[in-house]
């Protein structure tokens, strides 16, 4: 199972980092920053420090079309929301995610200008068989959730090309 702090999602992770930082997290692809260690650092820094947050965990190991809310942080939007561990996460903003592939995040690439703090984002989420709406306002990134993001994007951006192949 594999567990992913999701602002999205994202997918949740990693919306509002849309073109070079997308591929983190949200279409299963791996990424080498082309960009200097500092370089890639210090952006990825300033783009964070602008961006939402949810605060839920989800498993995505069943591929995009079955996102299953595994954690809700607490004292997060996804808590003032109503999201439990369980919901199943069927669309943000309108946006289906069944219609992700692999090679596109489709709700990635249609809620990446609104993933900010402050902004209301709109899911809805299968719950015991029913569809259930839930709106969340955005928080800014905590800074814990930061440090880990950053964390994982710097070791994938140490790691030697051979180690790709």
């Amino acid at each position: 199972m594999t567990r992913r702090p999701v602002r999205l999602v994202a997918l949740v992770a990693l919306v509002a980092l849309a073109a070079p930082f997308a591929a983190l997290g949200a279409a299963g692809k791996s990424y080498k920053c082309s960009h200097d260690t500092q370089t890639c650092l210090n952006l990825m820094v300033a783009k964070l420090k602008t961006s939402g947050w949810l605060g839920i965990e989800y498993d995505d190991s069943k591929g995009t079309k079955a996102f299953r809310v595994t954690k809700v942080v607490s004292g997060s939007p996804a808590e003032s929301a109503g999201f439990r561990p369980g919901d199943v996460l069927v669309s943000v903003n309108g946006t289906k995610f069944a219609d992700n592939t692999e090679d596109r995040c489709v709700t990635c690439e249609r809620t990446k200008d609104v993933w900010k703090p402050g902004s209301k984002i709109e899911y809805v989420v299968t719950r015991g068989g029913s569809e259930v709406r839930l709106s969340a306002t955005l928080a800014a990134l905590p800074p814990d959730v930061m440090a880990m993001m950053i964390g994982m994007h710097m070791i994938e951006h140490a790691r030697p090309e051979a180690a790709e192949k």
